[in-house]
């Protein structure tokens, strides 16, 4: 089993991981990362994602990585036609850039993102800061991270939103024996401004239409349980189990499974099925007979599960990996009369250089 990749899941956050090599890498030595992924739904959204990653370490002992990605969406789904929008077209771009460093025994990381597109516009930090304990058997982390969003409409220059966002998470990373490693996960998250979207509309059965209408604030709390465990020298396993509620009256369960297998030398194969389930919000209702202070024509807000898998090949030389992938899913919404389900598609490949 490739040591790299047992240790990748010994800490919950990627950030430890890069962290964790800061001491062992050379001046100048690093990694160059690009991806290209598809999404198609045959609820007429197509969406083309572009990324891009780098990292070097410094001659100081601190490694600085940075992305840029790209999202090309094109959509004409049930909420597009609902609102009497023709196919819409966006493109949003991020970056992001991140400096981790190793002092007085901790591993810590500083970085900061940013994304936009035509009618939002978001800033973000993040900070968190690791230690290793028990002879390096045990790894803690704490991460805060804080983001300003704007929202805007389209083709509406007076129209104009805030939402901050505040996120922390508090991790535990535990060996468990020689071939098992195991992780605990808390993630907090305070926004308050607006929520709601300025292009859904909430239709009454009287036929009235009013704006969406969200509560300006929304607490969320997450507990994510997760097990490595190597099932002789060339298979691993990698389950996990995530419950999280909120503050609207959203509760959700989500469970992963992923099997890991060398094939040879230098080629991996992947596994992966993942299931979830979500109540839906306080508010939400499929249909409102007369105008409430809190009104939501949000799908994502309604009770619905999904259902899905796939498989990834991976191939490693000296100096490169070659990735490529397929995922399917099924969604099911239970109480969404204008889409009873939705099946999507995620096919994508990558290619990594080392040096």
């Amino acid at each position: 089993m490739r040591l790299q990749l047992i240790a990748a899941f010994a800490v919950i956050a990627s950030a430890a991981v890069a962290q964790a090599q800061v001491d062992d890498a050379e001046s100048g030595a690093g990694t160059l990362d690009s991806e290209l992924a598809l999404y198609a739904d045959d609820d007429a959204t197509t969406v083309v994602t572009t990324l891009v990653n780098a990292d070097v370490r410094l001659p100081v002992p601190v490694i600085v990585d940075a992305h840029a990605l790209v999202d090309a969406v094109s959509s004409a789904s049930v909420d597009v036609v609902s609102a009497a929008t023709p196919r819409w077209t966006e493109t949003r771009v991020e970056l992001g850039v991140r400096a981790q460093a190793r002092f007085a025994g901790l591993d810590g990381d500083l970085g900061y993102l940013t994304s936009g597109e035509n009618d939002w516009r978001s800033h973000g930090v993040t900070f968190g800061v690791g230690r290793d304990l028990a002879d390096d058997n045990t790894t803690l982390r704490a991460g805060y991270g804080y983001t300003a969003n704007r929202i805007g409409r389209a083709r509406d220059p007076v129209f104009e939103r805030a939402l901050s966002v505040h996120s922390a998470e508090l991790s535990v990373a535990q060996v468990l024996g020689r071939s098992t490693l195991g992780s605990l996960a808390y993630t907090g998250q305070v926004s308050d401004g607006y929520h709601a979207s300025p292009y859904r509309y909430v239709m009454t059965t009287s036929g009235a239409a009013a704006a969406e209408t969200h509560p300006t604030d929304r607490a969320r709390h997450a507990l994510t349980a997760r097990v490595l465990h190597a099932l002789g020298p060339v298979t691993t396993l990698d389950a996990s189990y995530r419950v999280y509620v909120d503050g609207w009256g959203v509760s959700s369960h989500t469970a992963q499974l992923a099997l890991t297998r060398e094939l040879g030398a230098a080629l991996d194969v992947r596994l992966r099925a993942r299931g979830y389930y979500q109540g839906a919000a306080d508010f939400y209702r499929e249909s409102y007979a007369a105008p409430m202070r809190y009104m939501s024509a949000d799908r994502e807000l309604s009770t619905f599960w999904d259902a899905g898998g796939g498989v990834k090949l991976a191939w490693y030389g000296d100096a490169v990996e070659i990735g490529v992938k397929i995922d399917g899913s099924y969604y099911r919404f239970l109480d969404f009369a204008r889409l009873a389900g939705r099946v999507a598609v995620v096919t994508g490949g990558g290619i990594t250089w080392r040096w």
